[in-house]
């Protein structure tokens, strides 16, 4: 059954500042993707990432994945995801990033943000409802600007996912700690960004593990860390993770930016060698 929103708990969840089914989507992701992305195995067939911005997905899209599954906790993730979707088979590049500047720049009404009716159009009726009728609360955030993003697709990227991209993708409302339980295949890559800096370490193998089961010989598993420090953290308990499971490899490295080199990213790797 289809997921139906609530408008009235969404408008009084979306202040929450814990993650929740109406958690606020980013605009545009301010993580550095293509470093993980350069983690995928070769010949990708099924590839499973957070929808949050909707970047992740296209992103994997974008570096050969066939079929790309999406997860979030937050419905509006979804949301911003399909518009992006949605973006991609109707405006072209500068129309594409201007509706994700104005979207950004608009404050809390988005109902003047041009290219809106025409990206809505090409959502499903449930969605557009939706956002029109919260269209006066922050159920996008403005975190990261457009244009100064990390992971902004290029124009002759956007074009060539537009041959590719012709419907939604695949979504699995759920939280990280619960998603291993919904899993229904197996991948061959799984992109965990920034979802364990909000999971105690203490569950960190329990739910290593209830993903480990849906990962095909030879896939990976890539962790993501937005929080400097909780690499190091997650890195120790998958070290002593793959010990007693002999089938897996572990590595973990830290990625500069290179001219947004202010942070780094910790990426941390487990591959199932058979």
């Amino acid at each position: 059954m289809d997921f139906i929103p609530d408008y009235d708990i969404a408008r009084k969840d979306v202040y929450r500042t814990v993650f929740c089914t109406y958690s606020s989507a980013y605009i545009v992701t301010n993580e550095y993707l293509p470093a993980a992305m350069n983690c995928m195995p070769k010949n990708c067939e099924n590839a499973l990432v957070v929808a949050a911005s909707g970047d992740h997905p296209l992103f994997c899209s974008l570096s050969g994945a066939k079929n790309v599954d999406t997860f979030d906790i937050s419905y509006n993730a979804k949301c911003m995801m399909d518009m992006k979707v949605a973006a991609l088979n109707s405006l072209n590049y500068l129309e594409y990033t201007r509706f994700l500047t104005d979207l950004y720049n608009a404050s809390l009404r988005i109902t003047n943000v041009k290219h809106l009716d025409t990206v809505l159009s090409n959502l499903n009726k449930t969605e557009r409802d939706y956002i029109y009728a919260l269209k006066d609360y922050p159920i996008f955030a403005r975190k990261s600007a457009p244009l100064y993003s990390m992971s902004l697709l290029k124009e002759s990227e956007y074009y060539k996912l537009r041959e590719h991209i012709t419907k939604p993708y695949n979504f699995i409302m759920s939280d990280i700690c619960k998603l291993g339980k919904k899993l229904t295949k197996s991948y061959d890559f799984m992109h965990l960004s920034n979802v364990f800096d909000y999971v105690r370490g203490a569950d960190y193998e329990n739910v290593i593990l209830s993903l480990m089961e849906h990962v095909k010989p030879g896939g990976r598993i890539v962790t993501q860390f937005f929080v400097e420090g909780n690499d190091q953290i997650f890195g120790f308990y998958m070290a002593e993770l793959v010990k007693k499971y002999k089938n897996w490899d572990f590595d973990k490295k830290v990625i500069n930016f290179n001219e947004y080199a202010y942070f780094k990213n910790g990426i941390c790797v487990l591959e199932r060698s058979r």
